[in-house]
């Protein structure tokens, strides 16, 4: 397959895509966090294979029951029936969760060594499960704030489907090892959005570039900050990640307030599921033929972020909530929705 670039107005051939497995591989958080550590935030990960077996059977089961870390503040069952009572202590002849005590061992030993900690597994955070927490951010201060982001997490499960479809693929490649399930506890520190930036690179070019955030950032609009942050994002990519990366990639980083410093926060795989924000697909396969200056994509005006959904939207109430909301006005179906909590706390 061919492009035709706008400015030469010559074919340029496109190279292939990295192969699936190559790109799983090294996008995994264990794989690349050592090489990148000097410019990435302090990082624990853990093999859940060998510390805790039978993590992976506890995310399988069905609805939410906390791991039992000895935390009276969240240990409880969230229930996902109707059957189930709402928000209800466990008591003492209930199941009261798996114990995982050589985990919360090494979640303990993080958390004293960072104070909080901001979890994610192989590939993805569960950036989606953060409206369960206070002040929706990841920020984690006991094991079962842990437990209860991974659990309550869609993203979480796509990982541990992903990594069973790179262990097949592995089986048959030799040049990989089997990989193992991850747990990574970063160092929380408060990182504004708006300085956060995803960055797409096609065979070995840095070819497009977006703020994560979908939302409208004033200092974004100055003409020559856009210049700086495009200088500092080409750079950190040459110096950094050109010769240590596969050559199709997507990766956040974090720009300090002032624009003297970069930090490596993600590397991702280019594939079709890689979310391209402000981007769609065939722009950034596009822009791989076009030899300008990196691009970066900014929301322009209040009334474009207006028109977006808030950021993981589509994850932030249970699906029984959206149903019973249907055609109701707010009034409406405040009330029903207190007739429904009332009826599903009777014993």
């Amino acid at each position: 397959m061919t492009t035709r670039s706008a400015e030469t107005d010559v074919i340029v051939p496109k190279p292939s895509r990295t192969d699936t497995t190559t790109a799983l591989w090294a996008t995994q958080y264990g794989a690349w966090y050592p090489i990148h550590k000097r410019y990435t935030p302090k990082s624990i990960v853990i093999d859940l294979e060998s510390v805790e077996p039978r993590f992976v059977e506890w995310l399988d089961e069905d609805g939410v029951v906390l791991a039992n870390a000895n935390d009276s503040r969240r240990a409880r069952t969230l229930p996902q029936n109707d059957e189930a009572e709402v928000m209800s202590e466990p008591s003492d002849d209930e199941d009261d969760g798996a114990f995982f005590p050589a985990l919360n061992a090494e979640i303990e030993r993080a958390l004293q060594a960072y104070g909080a900690v901001f979890p994610k597994l192989n590939w993805s955070a569960p950036q989606d499960a953060a409206w369960i927490m206070p002040g929706h951010t990841l920020r984690c201060q006991t094991p079962n704030d842990v437990y209860l982001l991974i659990k309550s997490s869609d993203f979480a499960m796509k990982d541990v489907v992903q990594l069973r479809e790179l262990t097949q693929a592995c089986e048959a490649d030799s040049r990989y090892q089997r990989p193992r399930l991850q747990l990574v506890l970063k160092k929380w520190f408060d990182m504004p959005r708006s300085h956060e930036f995803r960055c797409f690179v096609r065979h070995a070019h840095v070819v497009a570039a977006c703020q994560r955030e979908i939302s409208f950032y004033e200092h974004l609009q100055n003409p020559a900050t856009q210049e700086r942050i495009q200088s500092m994002l080409m750079d950190f990519y040459n110096e950094n990640l050109a010769h240590t990366t596969p050559p199709d990639i997507v990766f956040d980083v974090y720009l300090t307030k002032n624009l003297d410093s970069c930090f490596l926060i993600d590397l991702n795989p280019w594939l079709d599921r890689t979310d391209t924000l402000l981007w769609t697909g065939e722009e950034l396969e596009q822009a791989y033929a076009q030899p300008t200056r990196i691009p970066l994509r900014v929301l322009t005006s209040p009334a474009q972020a207006s028109q977006a959904l808030p950021t993981y939207s589509a994850h932030m109430v249970p699906a029984d909530v959206i149903e019973l909301s249907q055609g109701e006005h707010i009034a409406e179906f405040a009330q029903k929705w207190s007739s429904q909590l009332q009826e599903a706390a009777k014993p």
